[in-house]
């Protein structure tokens, strides 16, 4: 093939792929439509078909705002409950039923190690404060996660891949308005307007994300492989 034939080849393949993406694009909009809608605690809707953020921590399922507001929760709970035991129930419980003390004293010097150990309460310091720091430490770990990935999705759609048609103001319908002949001889009364489906979006009421091109995910420039993997 020449030159040519080969351009003329790349332009319609890549119209096709266009179309392609459009037509996916329409396909999880009517899914979306007719699926049950989600709402989250503002009353905004979710994208359910953006795939979710995947966990840093194992054996724990893939993240939203969501879940990481709810693992916020769970890790204060967690937290609070080993401080009220390390500092209220663990003293007390060692108190009356005679744990550490003297025996812990006696350990300390036995081992020939600094008396001062001996003040150290050792179920405070080692169940306490090491649970509190590795609870910490993984939900700071699981937030910079969500972070990073929050970063890597489009800024203009939030991720979803399409936009709210302007022209129908995203309710699929707009009106069709005709050209009125103004004629002296006409008594007429007007028609009242009618509606039709909105043909910039095809009656969907979204349109695709010109930046990320219903991919979802942030562009890095003009030359992303995405948009033509060979220039």
């Amino acid at each position: 093939m020449q030159v040519q034939e080969i351009q003329d080849n790349i332009s319609s393949r890549r119209n096709k792929i266009f179309l392609l993406m459009e037509e996916v694009r329409r396909l999880r909009v009517q899914q979306r439509i007719k699926s049950v809608k989600v709402f989250d605690e503002n009353g905004e809707e979710e994208a359910n078909e953006m795939p979710d953020m995947p966990s840093s921590i194992p054996f724990l399922p893939h993240v939203t705002k969501r879940t990481l507001k709810q693992l916020y929760l769970t890790s204060f709970s967690f937290i609070s409950a080993i401080i009220i035991f390390g500092g209220l129930l663990a003293p007390t419980l060692e108190l009356k039923l005679g744990l550490g003390g003297t025996s812990y004293e006696d350990f300390i010097r036995n081992m020939h190690l600094p008396m001062q150990l001996s003040q150290v309460d050792p179920i405070v310091a080692s169940f306490s404060g090491g649970a509190v720091g590795v609870i910490s430490a993984l939900m700071l770990i699981e937030a910079n996660n969500v972070e990073q990935h929050e970063k890597k999705r489009c800024k203009y759609c939030h991720g979803k891949g399409y936009l709210p048609c302007a022209r129908c103001s995203a309710s699929g319908v707009c009106l069709s308005i005709e050209p009125i002949s103004v004629s002296s001889a006409s008594d007429r009364p007007l028609k009242a307007p009618t509606t039709r489906r909105c043909p910039n979006c095809s009656g969907i009421g979204k349109v695709m994300c010109p930046t990320c091109l219903c991919t979802g995910m942030v562009m890095a420039s003009e030359h992303d492989p995405r948009i033509d993997p060979f220039d």
